[in-house]
């Protein structure tokens, strides 16, 4: 059994990669249990060293791994360097403040502390969107608490992860921090169920991320879910209306519109629903639309043909339900994975493209009469990761926020994550978090000692 790296602009096959089997795997579980017993005994000053280390490697090889991540899902390379980046910030980030994060915390009025240990090999499955960010994101503090990983990464970008691999090795890691499993899903649960693995994490959607937690969950172990979402928009009549519009433009399309907290459902108010639907699809219309490895493109092509059908599928979906097409919708003709940016109006909210996570460049927008109707329709799906609410009215922007079930609210701005701030979502969107202090001390034994008196 091997993996393909192809390229989605052109469809070329970039590298072929074996995957490995029961014996490679065994060793690499045999391994990373053994380096996590040296790697959790090592002081937090070594562990951040090592994080330094990562982050000036990530800095100086930004543009080598972000032509890769171009390479192999087809995301604009500003924004694939950009990824590279951001990851690197994460390292000196969680270099400077994880051990705060990590020190053990008193109790007031109890003669007792919480401390933050590390649990052992911890078993992450990743997605091929942001092959870089998503997997370091998970791994920067990981390690940092002292545990070691075995990442399962997507198969389209095996080339990211023995990059990833590498550059952990690159940075002075011992060999077994990071391990890639370049394993087909039926390797899955066994792994799970391998007794050397600790906990695990999964990114990626609904079905695969509940069967994995369903697996863990059969052998006592701990598992974080960040299962994609169906993030709501929020305009109000009051909102900064050129700076909503750039922002949601933004949210909906970077990333070739394949992210989780992307805005996927624009609700606007219905006194300015027509212009704000009028200068949106502008913006989105002018995308400019091409080779990803070019510095001027905007929107590249979906990272594999399955996933540009699929969508394409919805869409005429949609129309068939009713939505009105107010941009896009055609396939180009011409090779790779292009789609254009789609704007659609006019559906119910039950419609199957609302309810289902959807992977493209394609808004949907709705109106609302009042703010309660814009509450209702923010909640109207299974999904709760991110969401924005767009109001000058301080008062009730926060009072929506509140109201809104979902892991982050962002008022005023489009949903990005930050290595400051924690990470994850409730409802369909999973469980658990990633980043700040509750990321850093998530996949740790929160451990009660008490000291008598």
């Amino acid at each position: 059994m091997s993996f393909e790296s192809r390229n989605p602009a052109t469809g070329e096959v970039l590298e072929t990669y074996p995957a490995h089997q029961a014996g490679d795997i065994d060793a690499r579980l045999a391994t990373s249990w053994a380096t996590w017993k040296r790697w959790s005994a090592t002081s937090i000053e070594e562990r951040t060293a090592f994080l330094l280390r990562l982050a000036g490697l990530l800095e100086q090889r930004a543009e080598e791994y972000g032509r890769l991540i171009t390479l192999e899902m087809g995301k604009p390379i500003g924004e694939a360097i950009g990824e590279v980046k951001k990851a690197a910030l994460g390292a000196r980030h969680f270099a400077e403040k994880g051990p705060e994060y990590l020190a053990p915390t008193p109790i007031e009025g109890l003669n007792a502390r919480v401390a933050y240990q590390s649990l052992g090999p911890v078993f992450a499955i990743m997605p091929w969107n942001l092959p870089f960010w998503q997997v370091l994101r998970f791994f920067i503090p990981t390690a940092l608490a002292g545990n070691t990983v075995l990442v399962k990464h997507a198969e389209t970008v095996q080339g990211c992860a023995r990059a990833i691999e590498q550059l952990v090795l690159d940075a002075g890691g011992p060999e077994g921090l990071y391990f890639n499993l370049a394993v087909e899903r039926d390797a899955v649960a066994a792994i799970v169920a391998d007794p050397r693995v600790a906990c695990v994490t999964v990114t990626g959607s609904v079905g695969a991320g509940r069967a994995v937690a369903e697996a863990a969950g059969s052998h006592g172990k701990k598992a974080v879910l960040e299962l994609g979402g169906s993030d709501p928009f929020v305009v109000f009549e009051d909102a900064d209306f050129d700076r909503a519009v750039q922002c949601a433009v933004t949210s909906r399309y970077s990333n070739n519109a394949q992210s989780c907290i992307a805005a996927k459902r624009i609700l606007v108010a219905e006194s300015i629903a027509d212009r704000f639907e009028k200068a949106f699809v502008e913006k989105a219309a002018a995308l400019r639309v091409g080779d990803p490895l070019k510095p001027e493109t905007q929107l590249g092509p979906l990272a594999r043909r399955d996933l540009r059908d699929n969508v394409h599928r919805q869409v005429q979906t949609a129309i068939e339900q009713g939505g009105k097409l107010l941009a896009g919708g055609e396939v180009p003709e011409g090779g790779g994975n292009f789609y254009p940016a789609t704007v659609i109006t006019g559906l119910a909210p039950e419609a199957p493209i609302v309810q289902e996570e959807f992977f493209g460049p394609v808004a949907l927008f709705f109106t609302f009469k009042d703010e309660d109707e814009a509450i209702r329709l923010a909640n109207a799906t299974e999904f709760g990761l991110g969401a924005a609410v767009w109001s000058q009215d301080a008062t009730r922007a926060n009072r929506v926020a509140s109201s809104i079930h979902a892991g982050a609210v962002f008022i005023n701005d489009f949903v990005r994550s930050d290595p400051r701030a924690p990470f994850g979502g409730v409802k369909g969107s999973g469980f658990g978090r990633e980043l700040g202090a509750l990321g850093a001390r998530e996949l740790t034994n929160a451990k009660l000692v008490f000291t008598g008196g």
